[in-house]
């Protein structure tokens, strides 16, 4: 007789710490944004509160659900609805992250190398982007453009690598920080069928690339003027970086499934959230203090690279 190590175990969505935030202060939210935030961050967007709304009857049976039953036991068990809300609900986002993870893997990615590249801006720049919600767009194709641009210097003129770009707009801590990352071929193919690998991928040079193309659709958005985009280029340190990671072996599933993963994931982790309820003390990692990151595994090193001045 064979013998299910699986147990279905429903979660506790209201034990979570962030149900427990949008459930007490939801109504208060709603209720100040426009008196507290609004000057700072501009009208609630309708999109918000409708997926609070509906992250707090994700899980709850009263809010409906399905029932399953094993044809040969006839055991059943009660599975709540789920919100399947915008970037918000672990829960939901954690199914999609994987399921999209596992369809790029098995479906899109060809059997070559691969790399991880993220590319990021000055903070002066991203403001900018909160107010105009369609730069983002202007922003994923910069990316793509100078990663495009980086491999046909290494190879050739008509030298086309695979790409996928995801356009992220928060950071670790959750504030506003729109940056590209991309999963990309480590290399392309030519125009006669032949796939070359990319000897070395040069940081800097795809840095230049990147600010160059990024500032020049600022401008053409009649974004930023020429001479702001003078003053970013003389400071010291312009804010623009890249990573550039390991090469990922197709043989290498699993650590490209992470990678997959990471690029879609949510930025809101609830292994990273305690709701006090204005109670002293945080067992928060202080800012010095790095953070485990275990849902990303097998990367290589960061490798930051700044412009030479």
């Amino acid at each position: 007789m064979e013998i299910s190590c699986r147990v279905y175990r429903p979660r506790r969505p209201r034990e979570s710490p962030l149900f427990q935030l949008v459930e007490r202060h939801l109504e208060e939210l709603l209720r100040l944004w426009p008196v507290r935030f609004a000057s700072s961050h501009g009208s609630l967007r309708p999109v918000v509160e409708r997926v609070l709304r509906e992250f707090l009857r994700c899980g709850l049976l009263e809010h409906g659900f399905a029932r399953l039953w094993c044809p040969d036991c006839r055991r059943s068990v009660l599975v709540a609805f789920s919100c399947r809300g915008r970037s918000f609900c672990p829960s939901c986002e954690k199914k999609r992250q994987l399921l999209w993870a596992e369809w790029l893997c098995n479906e899109v990615l060809a059997p070559v190398f691969h790399r991880h590249v993220v590319l990021t801006m000055p903070r002066l720049l991203r403001p900018l982007f909160r107010r105009r919600r369609e730069l983002l767009t202007e922003l994923g194709r910069s990316a793509a453009e100078a990663v495009t641009e980086l491999v046909r210097r290494g190879l050739s003129d008509d030298a086309r690598p695979g790409l996928v770009v995801s356009i992220a707009t928060a950071g670790d801590l959750v504030q506003w920080h729109p940056h590209v990352h991309l999963l990309t071929t480590d290399g392309g193919r030519t125009a006669d069928g032949s796939w070359q690998s990319l000897p070395e991928w040069n940081a800097t040079l795809l840095i230049g690339l990147f600010r160059e193309r990024l500032l020049a659709r600022l401008v053409e958005a009649h974004t930023i003027s020429p001479e702001l985009v003078n003053k970013l280029l003389a400071w010291k340190h312009p804010g623009f970086s890249a990573h550039v990671g390991e090469p990922i072996s197709p043989d290498q599933k699993l650590r490209l499934e992470d990678t997959a993963a990471y690029l879609v994931r949510n930025p809101l982790s609830l292994r990273r959230l305690v709701y006090l309820d204005g109670q002293p003390g945080c067992p928060l990692p202080l800012p010095h203090e790095p953070v485990a990151r275990p849902e990303l595994r097998g990367h290589g090193p960061t490798r930051v690279a700044r412009p030479p001045q």
